[in-house]
């Protein structure tokens, strides 16, 4: 497959204290012409010959996740441009025809795809379903607000982890790191709002993510009070306000509506509709639900025997998405797999 199209993309890549999960993460790419731009805030420097290709720039800096993120501009020549997290995997594939999209469709700011999770137990690699909301997502109202509206009514991450046009996404960083709030999630909402005021989005049927569900999200610096009490609590109220007011210069200096400008009013109506969106928690029920579903797979797999059956294998779920439409590059997936699975057996 010819993958030229990829040296037209930065990814930037964000780490904290995970030097293993990273350097898996740069050999992946080391073949790909691909730029990596690495924003390491570990408690120690990176010192691996891994740094050493013409492609790559560490950057090496101890200030929290929100501060170096909004210095991740400064390193991006690229035309387009993509967030990544050190332990997770793009298919080259996927990100190719994100930027064959947006090269054809000059209104719209960002593309995605599909996204497929992965986890280990007892060291068997499982396939997870990821967003399966992204499902024939596409935000190409006309205007900002209707764009937003729909997005967050039934929200689901789309745009932090999409290629989005350089251009755009220099001023979306501009403003959305300009000053830090109290509220967790504040660099998802700030993104997720402002990617669609600058234009048009879509997801397109094709696998591009593999998401790690078994460590946790870097979220070094980030701060830790709801996005729930932040925004109700009375005592933040005076932070609140300024935040709308910022995002409302944000939105007029990136709004490709400029006959139809965002308000205060509306915008604020837009941000509650994020912070009021569902937010799924197993209850204890579903989770013994969940125990007996998952023992009597067991059962199943030893009574049909260890080679007639799988359950939850990647290749499984990928399929399942390749069912629905979706476009799977399995030989960049089983590529994946095989280094996922080295990693872990290196221990």
């Amino acid at each position: 497959m010819n993958y030229s199209l990829l040296d037209k993309l930065t990814i930037i890549i964000f780490t904290y204290n995970r030097h293993k999960l990273l350097k898996r993460t740069i050999g992946y790419w080391l073949n790909y012409n691909v730029k990596l731009v690495i924003l390491d805030g570990s408690d120690t420097k990176l010192v691996d010959p891994c740094l050493n290709s013409k492609n790559i720039k560490y950057i090496y800096d101890t200030k929290g996740l929100y501060e170096r993120l909004a210095t991740s501009m400064n390193h991006v020549d690229t035309e387009f441009v993509i967030l990544g997290c050190d332990d997770e995997f793009y298919l080259p594939s996927g990100l190719c025809s994100c930027i064959r999209f947006l090269t054809k469709e000059p209104d719209f700011s960002s593309c995605g795809g599909r996204a497929l999770g992965f986890a280990t137990n007892k060291n068997k690699l499982l396939g997870i379903q990821a967003y399966p909301n992204l499902k024939d997502l596409c935000l190409d109202q006309n205007l900002a607000f209707d764009r937003i509206y729909n997005h967050f009514s039934i929200y689901v991450p789309a745009h932090f982890y999409s290629v989005i046009r350089s251009s755009k996404y220099e001023n979306i960083i501009k403003h959305a790191f300009e000053k830090k709030y109290n509220m967790y999630g504040i660099c998802e909402l700030h993104l997720e709002f402002l990617v669609l005021v600058s234009g048009k989005s879509k997801i397109i049927p094709q696998l591009l993510w593999m998401r790690n569900k078994e460590v946790p999200q870097i979220a070094d610096g980030l701060p830790k009070i709801s996005d729930k009490k932040w925004w109700f609590d009375k005592h933040y109220e005076d932070e609140k306000l300024d935040f709308i007011k910022r995002m409302k210069k944000a939105c007029d200096e990136i709004s490709t509506d400029q006959n139809s400008k965002l308000s205060e009013n509306e915008i604020g109506i837009l941000i509650e509709l994020f912070i009021s969106r569902p937010v799924f928690k197993k209850n204890p029920l579903k989770r013994i639900v969940n125990f007996f579903q998952i023992r009597k797979k067991m059962l199943t797999k030893f009574i049909l025997g260890r080679d007639q059956i799988r359950f939850n294998s990647i290749i499984d779920k990928a399929k399942a998405l390749e069912s629905q439409g979706v476009l799977v590059n399995y030989e960049e997936l089983n590529k994946i797999i095989s280094i996922i699975q080295n990693s872990k057996n290196q221990g």
